[in-house]
């Protein structure tokens, strides 16, 4: 029996950008989450007596990591070699770059021009394992890499474990890099295909294992839940058990408030604390209100930054390590259902009629209007307009205001 960790997606030095609006000791925090996963990661490795580890993919948020990023990864490295835990690394998109000098004796990076095959083996010399991968040559690595690495474990020893990082059946969340079918996977020699790539932890397939092992550290509200890697442990009939500990900082929720009946703040703040996750740790929560409620209009009105002051104090008083991260009003005004349905369905058949790019490109606007606004923003600013339309014509707010 043995037992080894699977783990992808750590995006050491990742800049989480968008969360510079948060105090500087709060942006740090955040900012080092990613490193003090690994570190977890690394003592869980030690805890648990596993002969190897795996890193399928963007150990590095960049090709061209910085000497702080490197020198954090070294030091895990380094923990983990003065225990015998050996490292199988095979860059991916992110990091397909990066190779920093004076790695431990035993880490491995695998090659890129071709697959790389490594054995494993116990305190008597058995042959535990065969671990075969390979790494991304470029940054938008566009071919099967499957095939050369399930070459290499065609006739190998032991256990045999494929590390890829790769898109599995062109999941559309993610960027096509490295494409496989799964049933390419299903057929091939691997007893286990640690992948990367992919930020949630998904079991593909059982026979063989083809698994992602998701991020360690949640990096926005997209990617909500437990984080961390897979613990497998292979017993002498080379049957796989997997286990997926929680290794991060911080954790990332949306929490979606139906105001319907609530019609004071009062009653606002005492529905929002009933709703809120019971969760230990740090916690950065996007809160969305939603649903009909006479608060409707004095909602709207309300400047983002006070919306969040508003709320703060309930959830700090109920979670002393979470923020929010923002706060979307989505509400309605509580017009009858039918009357509603109605306005919304002349709205929507307008809307339909709309070009949103024509509609633009008419308005005398500089071309930098725009820039700054993501998919995501946009369609919180369409759906917002469109409420507003919603609530003029259903007297909720008087045109004009």
């Amino acid at each position: 029996m043995f037992r080894f960790i699977h783990c992808a997606d750590l995006h050491l030095g990742s800049p989480f950008a968008a969360w510079r609006k948060l105090r500087p000791d709060e942006a740090r925090e955040l900012a080092l989450a990613p490193f003090a996963a690994f570190d977890k990661l690394a003592d869980l490795a030690v805890k648990t007596g596993v002969s190897f580890m795996v890193l399928a993919g963007d150990v590095f948020d960049s090709s061209t990591p910085s000497l702080y990023a490197e020198a954090r990864f070294r030091a895990a490295l380094a923990k983990l070699e003065k225990a015998g835990i050996r490292v199988f690394w095979a860059a991916g998109n992110h990091d397909w770059g990066a190779d920093p000098g004076g790695l431990p004796a035993n880490t491995v990076r695998f090659p890129a021009e071709k697959a790389g095959l490594f054995t494993v083996s116990g305190p008597d010399g058995r042959i535990l394992a065969s671990v075969a991968g390979i790494s991304h040559a470029v940054s938008g690595e566009r071919g099967d890499l499957a095939p050369a690495v399930d070459a290499a474990l065609a006739d190998a020893p032991g256990f045999r474990i494929g590390v890829l990082h790769a898109n599995v059946d062109g999941d559309p969340g993610y960027e096509p890099y490295a494409p496989v079918p799964l049933a390419e996977l299903a057929a091939g020699h691997a007893d286990y295909w640690a992948l990367g790539h992919i930020h949630g932890r998904k079991v593909l397939c059982e026979r063989p294992f083809a698994v992602y092992a998701g991020s360690p550290q949640g990096r926005s509200v997209g990617e909500p839940g437990t984080r961390g890697a897979v613990l497998v442990e292979v017993d002498d009939a080379g049957r796989a058990t997997l286990r997926m500990p929680d290794v991060q900082e911080f954790r990332f929720e949306t929490l979606t408030l139906d105001l319907a009946g609530v019609d004071d703040f009062s009653a606002l703040e005492k529905t929002f604390r009933a709703a809120l996750p019971k969760i230990d740790g740090a916690l950065y929560l996007r809160l969305i209100l939603a649903g009909g409620t006479p608060l409707n209009a004095r909602l709207r009105t309300v400047e983002e930054g006070e919306m969040e002051e508003l709320f703060a104090p309930a959830l700090r008083a109920a979670l002393p390590r979470a923020a929010l991260e923002s706060v979307i009003v989505r509400t309605t005004a509580p017009v009858s259902a039918s009357r509603r349905e109605g306005l919304a369905a002349e709205v929507a058949a307008v809307r339909g009629e709309v070009d949103p790019g024509r509609l633009l490109a008419s308005l005398p606007l500089s071309p930098g209007e725009f820039s700054g606004f993501g998919d995501d923003e946009l369609a919180d600013i369409s759906r917002e307009a469109e409420e507003l339309l919603l609530d003029c014509l259903a007297g909720d707010l008087e045109a004009g205001k």
